[in-house]
């Protein structure tokens, strides 16, 4: 993994990216945290890790939809592009209605989801190539963490 530098994005794009891994770090060492504690204290670093999950598949989501780090095209039509992103966005709500190992695989679905919006040709060209290199490392080190989390909570609730 490497961090993109300024010179292939600009360079909110290239802070935004920053952002993203450090939010990700934290996302993975709770993937982490979740098998120190006993029991039932694997729960809390679990709903910690759902919830900002949860919040990075929406701020992503808005990313493409505001089409952030356009430059010189602002008035691109989004071509279905909306409708696509409601799926993970509505997944990654209803999410919160299950327990915690359910909560982290339907999480995992909307993050692979948006990952695969990702690969639409309609994207891939209107995205710089170092932007989608950085997305797909973040999806995969979120992807493990929160398969982590899913397994961590899933064996609390098989201990009782």
């Amino acid at each position: 993994m490497r961090l993109e530098s300024g010179t292939q994005l600009p360079a909110r794009a290239a802070r935004l990216l920053r952002v993203h891994y450090l939010f990700v770090l934290v996302v993975v060492v709770l993937g982490v945290l979740v098998w120190l504690p006993e029991a039932e204290g694997r729960l809390l670093p679990a709903r910690w890790a759902c919830l900002m999950v949860s919040l990075y598949v929406w701020q992503v989501a808005g990313i493409y939809l505001a089409g952030l780090l356009q430059q010189e095209d602002a008035t691109r039509p989004v071509a279905g592009l909306g409708l696509a992103l409601s799926m993970p966005l509505a997944v990654s709500l209803l999410a919160w209605w299950l327990p915690e190992a359910g909560r982290a695989v339907v999480l995992l679905i909307a993050l692979i989801w948006l990952a695969l919006i990702e690969h639409l040709p309609s994207q891939r060209a209107h995205w710089p190539a170092a932007w989608l290199q950085s997305r797909r490392q973040q999806t995969q080190l979120l992807a493990v963490a929160l398969a982590s989390v899913a397994v961590a909570a899933w064996s609390v609730g098989h201990m009782y």
